[in-house]
């Protein structure tokens, strides 16, 4: 009997991704990958990151750059030697080699960031502390 074609899905619910295990890079964090070589995009992969209240990525580099989107909630981002406050809507771009951190300041909101890195970047953070 042939194989069943499998229809493309070209549209769907963030919350409907799987969820990567970044357990031993952030305590109350969810990443999901969005977009990447297995999703429609070969040259990035675009990461929805959910921080409960009170979680950190901790101060981290490495050696690509990134840029992300805060599209929910609120915290601080440093770069550098530099802090910021962000809020849904707020863009932040990462150097390469500039050392990084993101938490949720929210006492009762999730912070949720759409962060996008070339594929090498997307390491599992599992035993990996340039996860992020």
């Amino acid at each position: 009997m042939p194989k069943e074609k499998v229809k493309t899905q070209y549209v769907g619910k963030i919350k409907d991704l799987p969820v990567v295990d970044i357990s031993n890079f952030i305590l109350g964090g969810e990443k999901r990958i969005v977009f990447g070589p297995d999703r429609f995009w070969d040259s990035h992969v675009m990461r929805h990151l959910t921080l409960k209240p009170g979680a950190v990525v901790p101060l981290h580099d490495h050696p690509w750059l990134h840029w992300a989107l805060c599209v929910g909630g609120e915290g601080k981002f440093v770069v550098g030697k530099d802090e910021y406050d962000i809020e849904n809507g707020s863009w932040m771009h990462v150097p390469s080699s500039a050392p990084h951190q993101f938490w949720n300041t929210s006492k009762t909101d999730a912070l949720e960031i759409i962060c996008i890195v070339i594929p090498k970047g997307d390491v599992n953070p599992v035993g990996d502390a340039r996860g992020c």
